[in-house]
């Protein structure tokens, strides 16, 4: 049976102890009992953090970027669109002459007017790259350490979240969802 969002809450429930009941739901739709209203505001920012301190290779994917039709800034020959929902970690020629000897491509975030609407856009000096990035895959595909990460964070953002102080635990909620709504509008 693949292993899910439901399974790792689960997990951290373990770590926590204190005899806990075990949350039902998948991400971001937990039950309502308070460890499932404490993993709705902090699974998702618990994954995206530990995805975000290390290259995983399991989370590696790679996509042409798309030209904005923008005149990029001095400096730049060539804008393009940021995806959505992904963190990039490198720009690579489509073609490269000597896999063993790549050349770095030096390139920057920003954003920009694109038809009217501000975008997040690369701006670099390569045209056609490639974007080499973290798609945050399905809990199904993860690593077994990245998995173990993700759970220890979650159980010690939980316990504290359920069991700290009263106004400690609360504050951290409401956080959790103040993080996860810029990370959100970030678009990482």
């Amino acid at each position: 049976m693949p292993l899910t969002s439901t399974d790792i809450v689960n997990q951290a429930i373990n770590l926590i102890g204190d005899d806990m009941p075990l949350v039902t739901g998948v991400a971001p739709n937990f039950d309502s009992s308070t460890a499932g209203k404490a993993a709705a505001q902090l699974y998702t920012l618990c994954v995206q953090a530990v995805g975000r301190q290390f290259g995983w290779d399991f989370a590696r994917n790679q996509a042409a970027l798309a030209v904005t039709g923008n005149t990029p800034p001095m400096g730049y020959t060539f804008e393009y669109l940021y995806p959505a929902g992904v963190q990039i970690w490198q720009l690579s020629p489509a073609v490269v002459a000597d896999r063993n000897n790549p050349v770095p491509i030096n390139w920057t975030v920003g954003n920009a007017l694109v038809l009217g609407v501000q975008k997040k856009v690369v701006w670099c000096n390569e045209a056609g790259v490639l974007a080499i990035f973290n798609n945050m895959p399905t809990e199904s595909t993860w690593d077994p350490l990245f998995q173990m990460a993700v759970v220890r964070l979650l159980a010690n953002a939980m316990a504290m979240a359920i069991a700290g102080k009263p106004d400690v635990a609360e504050s951290m909620l409401q956080s959790g969802g103040a993080f996860e709504s810029l990370a959100e509008s970030r678009g990482d």
